[in-house]
């Protein structure tokens, strides 16, 4: 039993956090909150675009992540060869990339060809052209795409949108664009347009809803990378790239 006017460890640790935040004693209630999600002064926080940019690329090269800014004039061209460029650098012969509408407008698979670089693409017949994958175990009862993608050393993807003041891209996880392509592979590139940045995570979820209204025509996930795969035992040992790609890249068209 406790006795009078001891304080147990709760009360002390309380008390503590009140005379920290300057007052007398805990509150017995807790503060009004009037509002849903982030404050006012948080949501009129306004980044033209050129801010959303440098604060992507600033917070995105702080995890080790490289960026890429291309005009879209010459997009097609100098994407291509970038990616090239990454699998040079990483003796990579094979990539998997979504069947997105915008990265099929930058026709990337007949230079990669070119390059020596094997692109599947993330469809149902999307590994037809391959031979057949060697798998052994539950593995080999798996489809063959699926297969394929984790024989894919790098994917390419056009994320749904960004996040810059966490440098965060955000994937809806839906028919051409299996989460495999960017959770299997080494290493990640990621293309998207530069109006695709928002300022805050709870825009990205307002896009999300918006585009989902209704909870069952929701994609099976939704996706947020910030940064390559970052993982840590009890000891703190930190290991880069085992639950997802370890080399991330993020090209940004103006």
């Amino acid at each position: 039993m406790t006795k009078p006017g001891i304080m147990t460890g709760k009360e002390a640790f309380m008390n503590n956090i009140a005379q920290r935040l300057g007052r007398p004693t805990p509150l017995a209630e807790a503060p009004e909150r009037p509002f849903i999600g982030a404050p006012d002064f948080y949501q009129q926080r306004k980044r033209t675009v050129d801010e959303r940019v440098d604060e992507f690329v600033h917070n995105w090269t702080a995890l080790s992540g490289k960026v890429l800014i291309v005009e879209e004039a010459e997009a097609p061209q100098a994407i291509a060869a970038y990616i090239a460029q990454v699998c040079d650098e990483h003796d990579i012969h094979r990539i998997a990339r979504w069947e997105h509408e915008q990265l099929l407008k930058l026709g990337l698979d007949a230079p990669l060809a070119e390059a020596g670089i094997e692109t599947v693409a993330w469809r149902a017949d999307g590994a037809d052209h391959l031979a057949d994958v060697p798998a052994q175990g539950n593995w080999a009862s798996r489809s063959k795409l699926l297969q394929a993608a984790e024989t894919s050393r790098l994917g390419v993807v056009w994320p749904d949108c960004a996040v810059a003041n966490t440098g965060t891209l955000v994937l809806f996880s839906e028919g051409g664009k299996g989460r495999s392509v960017s959770l299997l592979t080494e290493a990640l590139v990621a293309v998207f347009h530069v109006n695709q940045l928002v300022y805050r995570m709870g825009e990205a979820f307002a896009k999300f809803k918006q585009a989902y209204p209704e909870l069952d025509a929701r994609p099976s996930s939704l996706n947020l990378i910030t940064g390559p795969s970052r993982s840590a035992d009890i000891e703190n040992d930190l290991t880069i790239g085992i639950h997802g790609p370890g080399k991330v890249h993020a090209v940004l068209i103006k």
